[in-house]
């Protein structure tokens, strides 16, 4: 049993990891034994994802108190909350790469960017491409045009000093 400071403690953590996260997926661990959740925990934390197994009483005061009051009905039965900061893709490209290898953990719900999603929309999130790979593909698009344009204009002047070179030899005979 959980002391009421403790208690306290663990709902201020809570709110600031809610407060300070743009991406909040709730999951039901339920069926995951200790070498699987070890695993998961590790591929998240690569990803800067913070993973907290909480009592629902604990996240639903955190979660009233910091404006996501939408998310407390999702918060039943075994509960863990996974909080990512930077792009929503990865959290949601782990949760189900780990979901298809070990069939769990099931999400109930998940909050990207300030849209509450159900769990039936993890898939589409999954298979967006990550922020960095857009904008990778758009500078490639960006910079694809300028390439050809520098190399059009290198083929130009290589052929106007070929072309020179060749009258030069010309008067030269």
């Amino acid at each position: 049993m959980l002391k009421r400071s403790e208690k306290e403690e663990m709902v201020e953590e809570l709110g600031s990891l809610f407060e300070e996260s743009n991406n909040i997926f709730v999951t039901d661990y339920l069926g995951l034994n200790v070498s699987q959740i070890t695993e998961f925990r590790k591929q998240l934390r690569e990803g800067n994802i913070k993973y907290r197994v909480a009592k629902n009483t604990l996240l639903r005061i955190a979660a009233k108190d910091k404006g996501y009051e939408e998310m407390v009905p999702y918060f039943e039965g075994p509960t863990a909350v996974a909080f990512g900061v930077e792009d929503p893709t990865v959290p949601a490209k782990t949760i189900n790469e780990f979901f298809k290898k070990n069939g769990k953990p099931e999400v109930k719900a998940f909050y990207a960017d300030g849209i509450l999603y159900q769990s039936d929309r993890l898939k589409e999130l999954a298979d967006l491409p990550s922020r960095d790979e857009l904008i990778a593909k758009i500078v490639g698009t960006i910079g694809a045009p300028l390439t050809n344009l520098v190399g059009t204009l290198d083929g130009l002047i290589r052929e106007f000093c070929l072309t020179i070179d060749q009258i030069a030899k010309q008067k030269e005979n």
